[in-house]
């Protein structure tokens, strides 16, 4: 059992663990079904009772929430478990063709319950694997970061951003509104809430244009490498950025177009 993501080595190896034990498990475990290939599938268990589980004799099968793909299981290990109870699951799917041995719910626990030692073995199981998901899940989960602000006060007229300065800092209007000039020539408005300032953190070049207060403004800045960090953690900052940046650039071709007509 492996993320479908990268993961730490200490999940492969306790990964590899619970793999062990799967097998230990299923070891003089008496089933009547032969094996079965099943080919690339959209749903290994399509049409089959919720007791039906499987053990992976080869292949790799994969296991998706809502189309996300999650898990990644192969030799050795059992699919299915949470079939058994009817919990909420996700679909196990295969792009190439994979050995499958058909296993009964009951059969597979009338087997454990049949010897002390295999009752051991998968509480050990069961217990493992939950350790393995809240690391999954730690691994997954990033950190809440806050990024360090600083509040700047302007004056109308004054430079907020001066064109050809290295990008050190990003800035979000609060109050008042400004405007961006380039060589001269104004190129638009930034308005309250506006995020400005990025695109020469993202690019790394010198600020291709200079920001003026048009009237008295409060403006938020955050330092680039902190701004780049809150990104990371929260993409969704990234696509407003984009739809802002898309606008700009609608707006500035249309002004191009009127100045270029005859």
């Amino acid at each position: 059992m492996h993320l479908a993501a990268h993961e730490s080595d200490s999940l492969t190896e306790l990964g590899l663990k619970i793999t062990s034990i799967a097998q230990s498990l299923h070891d003089g475990l008496k089933l009547d079904a032969t094996t079965v290939f099943k080919q690339a599938s959209t749903d290994l268990f399509a049409n089959t009772p919720t007791s039906q589980l499987y053990l992976v004799r080869s292949g790799q099968i994969y296991f998706s929430i809502e189309n996300k793909p999650t898990l990644i299981f192969s030799r050795g290990d059992i699919i299915g478990l949470t079939r058994m109870l009817s919990l909420p699951g996700g679909t196990y799917h295969c792009d190439e063709t994979v050995e499958l041995q058909p296993c009964d719910r009951d059969t597979l626990i009338h087997h454990v319950c049949s010897d002390e030692s295999l009752q051991k073995l998968w509480s050990y199981f069961l217990v493992a694997q939950l350790s393995w998901l809240q690391q999954a899940l730690a691994q997954e989960i990033r950190k809440e970061f806050q990024p360090n602000a600083g509040f700047l006060r302007y004056s109308a007229g004054d430079t907020i951003i001066q064109q050809g300065d290295d990008a050190d800092l990003v800035y979000t209007l609060l109050e008042g509104s400004a405007q961006a000039v380039c060589d001269g020539v104004i190129v638009g408005d930034i308005l309250r809430d506006e995020i400005f300032g990025a695109l020469a953190v993202f690019t790394g070049q010198k600020r291709i244009a200079s920001v003026t207060a048009k009237t008295d403004c409060t403006v938020l800045t955050v330092k680039k490498e902190e701004f780049i960090q809150l990104v990371e953690h929260q993409p969704h900052i990234c696509i407003g950025l984009i739809e802002e940046m898309a606008q700009k650039i609608k707006s500035l071709n249309n002004q191009l177009s009127v100045t270029d007509s005859p």
